[in-house]
C-alpha cells in the first residue's frame, strides 16, 4: 500500500511538472509572437537589461528572507538555500490556470523537508497578505507624489506607517478570514510582531526596488525611460497588484500587460505602441529571470538524485 501511495505522488508530481513546463512554454511563445517581429529593429541595452535583472534577483532574496521570518511563527526553520529551493519551485505552480498551485506545491515540498505543510503554506498566505497592504500604500504615496499634493503625500505616508505598524494586529484574523475562504487551516496560533515588520520592510523595499528594475529594463529596451522613478514605481506595482488578483489568468497574463501598457501611456511615459511593447516584453524578461533560478535548482535536483543511484 504504501508503495503504490508512493507511486501515485510520485506520478502526480510528473504531471504537475508537465502541466507547468506546458502553460510556462505557451505563455512565452505567445508572447515571443506578438513581440518578435518589432524586437528586430531594437538596439538593446544590454548592460542596463542586465542590471534591472541582477535587481530582480536581489528583490527574490528579499522576499523569501520575509518568508523565512514569516514561516518562523509556526516554530518552523528552513536555511536560506533550502527555501530558495522551494519558493522558488513552488512559485512555477502560478503559471498552471488556478491559484492554489503554488501553495500545494510549497506544502508538499516542506512536508519532504520535515516541516509543516500547513506552516509553509500559511506563512506563504501571510507574506503575500503584506505585500498587498505594503504594495497598495506604497501606489497611494507614489500616486499623491505624481498628483504633486502635498497634503495627500502626507496622509499617503501616515497610511503607510498605520500598515506597517498595525500588521501585527489585523494580519493573523485576516489569514484566518483566508483560511475560510480556501478551505485550508493555515492561519498560527500568533505572529511575532518582528516578523511581520520584517517582511513587511522586505515586501515594501522589493516594490521600490522593482520600479527602479523595470525603469532600468524600459531604458535598456528603448534607450531612454522618460519620468520620474515614482512613476515606474506606482505603473509596475499597480499593476502587479491588479495581476495578481486577478482570479482567473495564471501569474496575471493579460492583466497585468493590459494595465501595465495603460498607465504608462496616461503618464506619458511611452506612447501606446511603445507601451504595449514594454509590457509585452516585460513580462518575458521576469519569466525568463525566474525559470533561470527554478531550472538550476531542477537540474541540482536531478544531478543529485543521479548521483545517489
Amino acid at each position: 500500500m504504501a508503495l503504490t501511495r508512493r507511486n501515485l505522488f510520485r506520478v502526480a508530481q510528473w504531471i504537475f511538472a508537465a502541466a507547468v513546463l506546458f502553460f510556462a512554454a505557451r505563455s512565452l511563445a505567445g508572447q515571443w509572437d506578438k513581440v518578435g517581429s518589432r524586437l528586430t529593429h531594437i538596439q538593446f541595452g544590454w548592460q542596463w537589461i542586465g542590471a534591472a535583472s541582477v535587481l530582480v534577483l536581489v528583490i527574490y532574496a528579499l522576499l523569501i528572507e520575509g518568508w523565512r521570518r514569516v514561516l518562523g511563527a509556526w516554530d518552523s526553520h528552513l536555511p536560506f538555500m533550502q527555501a530558495a529551493r522551494i519558493w522558488f519551485l513552488s512559485n512555477l505552480g502560478k503559471y498552471v490556470p488556478g491559484n492554489i498551485w503554488s501553495l500545494t506545491a510549497m506544502g508538499v515540498m516542506a512536508r519532504k523537508r520535515g516541516l509543516s505543510a500547513i506552516a509553509a503554506s500559511g506563512s506563504s498566505v501571510i507574506m503575500q497578505m503584506v505585500s498587498l497592504a505594503t504594495g497598495t500604500a506604497i501606489v497611494m504615496v507614489t500616486s499623491a507624489t505624481l498628483l504633486g499634493q502635498p497634503l495627500l503625500v502626507g496622509a499617503a505616508v501616515l497610511v503607510l506607517a498605520a500598515v506597517l505598524l498595525s500588521a501585527p494586529r489585523f494580519l493573523p484574523p485576516l489569514a484566518v478570514w483566508v483560511s475560510t475562504l480556501i478551505g485550508r487551516d493555515l492561519a498560527p496560533p500568533s505572529v511575532p510582531a518582528t516578523s511581520i515588520w520584517t517582511a513587511a520592510i522586505a515586501s515594501t523595499l522589493s516594490w521600490l526596488f522593482y520600479g527602479l528594475a523595470f525603469q532600468l529594463f524600459v531604458r535598456g529596451l528603448l534607450g531612454a525611460a522618460p519620468g520620474e522613478i515614482s512613476s515606474y514605481i506606482a505603473v509596475f506595482t499597480a499593476a502587479y497588484i491588479l495581476g495578481f488578483v486577478s482570479p482567473i489568468a495564471p501569474a496575471g497574463l493579460g492583466v497585468r500587460e493590459f494595465t501595465l501598457a495603460a498607465f504608462m501611456t496616461q503618464l506619458g511615459l511611452a506612447n501606446e505602441a511603445d507601451a504595449a511593447l514594454i509590457a509585452i516584453a516585460a513580462r518575458l524578461w521576469l519569466t525568463i529571470v525566474e525559470l533561470v533560478p527554478s531550472g538550476l535548482y531542477i537540474a541540482a535536483g536531478a544531478n543529485r538524485k543521479l548521483l545517489s543511484h
